[in-house]
Parts: structure tokens; sequence; C-alpha cells
């Protein structure tokens, strides 16, 4: 039988436990677990390989993943755990608590009372607009030189054609964002773009709103739309835990990986980061590839000392640590996962 692992969906402020209901992944009991005045929502859960299951099992744990933790935001501020996190028991789950404290505390107070919506804005009648688009002077010459040409010739022409299309469409799409964030972002603490789908969405932005300034935002959007009168369609994800703001990772390292470091820059068994700091100066003074113009192997050992140090920085923060194969398998931090770039 596989031993039960703690999947860790998000944390809150509560000094309490308290069971949720077997709502969770695998229809796992969720339940809070509190530290000093911070609690963690986990269920029960066999260790699995997340990245191993099908699309299907993935999609389906995540929409669960997403139930829970917005089942959860409608009666505590919720700051989310990276999906797909598993404590291996409750004893790490502790550990992670402990160690996590400050992270997990600063990131709660930083985000209450604080909401995500996402704005998705897609183009009303995309064939209307390629249609505009093949009216531009320089596509019509191009179109009619085409016309006048042999099947075998006009290839190129067709290539040339597609990339104004698109560059054109670019462009509307990047003055279309434009005068929409100009309006919106004026409501919002921060925002941040993601992808768009296809040609026919003009942008998918991520607005952190304060909770008290929620009816405020929908209705620039509602004045949105009707000024757009059609062209452009708005949609409104939410509200949502800050997901694009302020989600958490756990971190550990490996015991090689560290010895690995220490070895490169010649530490001890033990160091603080103020100590890693000195030593990596030195380093980088004596092996700095600019003094090597005529080694090949310069610049990889000079990033060999560089991802040294990164790691042992990682590693060191909050005073002198121990290097010995125990303390490095003991150690793990709470981090924000690095997220698009926002914007005030």
């Amino acid at each position: 039988m596989a031993e039960n692992g703690k999947y860790i969906y998000g944390f809150i402020s509560a000094n309490k436990p308290k069971n949720l209901g077997p709502i969770g992944i695998d229809k796992g009991e969720v339940c809070t677990f509190p530290y000093q005045d911070i609690a963690a929502v986990a269920s029960d859960l066999p260790f699995i390989q997340f990245d191993s299951l099908s699309r299907e099992t993935l999609l389906h744990n995540l929409a669960v993943y997403q139930t829970v933790i917005e089942k959860v935001m409608k009666s505590n501020h919720i700051i989310s755990m990276k999906f797909g996190t598993v404590a291996q028991g409750e004893e790490e789950l502790k550990r992670i608590l402990e160690k996590g404290y400050g992270q997990i505390k600063t990131k709660l107070k930083e985000m209450e009372n604080k909401i995500e919506l996402d704005v998705a804005a897609i183009w009303g009648d995309l064939e209307t607009v390629l249609k505009e688009i093949g009216e531009e002077e320089e596509i019509k010459r191009l179109k009619q030189e085409a016309a006048s040409k042999a099947p075998d010739q006009i290839f190129e022409i067709k290539i040339n054609v597609g990339k104004l299309v698109k560059g054109s469409l670019d462009k509307k799409r990047e003055k279309c964002t434009s005068e929409i964030l100009d309006v919106l972002k004026k409501e919002a603490e921060d925002h941040c773009s993601h992808a768009v789908m296809d040609d026919s969405m003009i942008m998918n932005v991520a607005f952190l709103i304060n909770m008290d300034k929620k009816e405020a935002f929908e209705s620039k959007v509602d004045d949105l739309d009707k000024e757009y009168k059609g062209r452009v369609n708005f949609r409104i994800v939410g509200p949502l835990p800050p997901y694009s703001f302020c989600t958490l990772e756990i971190k550990k390292l490996e015991f090689g990986e560290v010895n690995e470091a220490r070895r490169i820059l010649g530490l001890g068994e033990e160091a603080t980061g103020v100590e890693i700091k000195d030593v990596y100066r030195e380093l980088s003074k004596k092996f700095h590839p600019d003094k090597y113009p005529y080694d090949q192997e310069a610049q990889k050992r000079f990033e060999k000392i560089t991802n040294a140090y990164q790691i042992l920085t990682d590693y060191c923060q909050g005073g002198r640590q121990s290097f010995k194969k125990n303390d490095v398998s003991e150690w793990i931090t709470v981090k924000p996962l690095e997220q698009p770039e926002a914007h005030a």
C-alpha cells in the first residue's frame, strides 16, 4: 500500500484545525493544519509524479485543485500553492509551515482583501478585421501582382502577404490592448499579461483588484464593451485568488548538488551567506573569463562557480548552515513562484 503524502492547496490565516470534507484530489478529506496563526489547506494523497499522469487525469486534478481553493476563498483569504505540490507526510508539512512561516505570513498580508480578475478581449468578427487589413495599400498591391503571375511564381508573394497581414493584425491588437489597459489599470493594484490563445484574441490580462473596487472595475469593462459596439467582446473570469500575482512553491535541494557546490567554492563543513558571498567575489575576480581570452574552458568554469554560488546562497539564507548530508536532506523553503512580468 502506498504511503500517503499531504497534497497542499494553499495557506490561510487560522489557528485551529478544520475538516472541509472529502472535496480534495481523489476525494481526499481536505483539512486545515495550523501553525501559530497560519494554516496549510491539505488532503491525504498517495505519492505520485504529477508529470507522469495522463493529460485527462492531470486536467481533472487541476480542476479539483482550483475548486478547493475557490471554495476556501469564500470564507478565508488564501494564498495558493503551486499545483502538484505533495509533502512527504504530516511531519514534512509541519516543517514547511515552520520554515516558510515568514514568507507565508508576509504574502497573506500583502494579498489581504485582494482578488484576481482575468479579462480576455476578443475580436467580435475577425473576418471583418482581416478584410480591412486586406484593403491596406501594400497588401492590395501584392495581391494584384500575384493575380498577374503564373501559379508557380506566386508562392513568395503569398508568404509576403501573409507576413504583412500578421504584422498589421499584431499592430491593431497592440493598439487596442493599450487603449483597454489605459482604462482598466486605473482601477487595479497590478496587472500582468498572459499569452493570447489565437488570432481572434486581442489580450488576456490578469488584474489584481481590491475587493471593494470589484464593482467599479467591472463597470469599466461594461463601459468599454459599449464603446467598442461589438467590434470587441469582453470576458471576465473571477473573482479568483491572486494566482497570477502570488503563488508559492516549495524548494528542496539534493545533497549531491549542495556538496558539489560547496566543493567548487572550496568551503568547509558549514558557512554563512556572507562567507559564501566573500568567497564568490574572490573566485569571480580570479576566474573571470575576460582574464583568459584564449582558454575555451574559462566560460564554463565561471558558470560553474556562479551556479554553485546561487545554490548555496539559497541554502544558506537565514544564518549559518551545515553541509552534512542529514542537514541538507532536512532543508526546505517556501518561495514565490516566478510569475509573468507584472506592472503596477
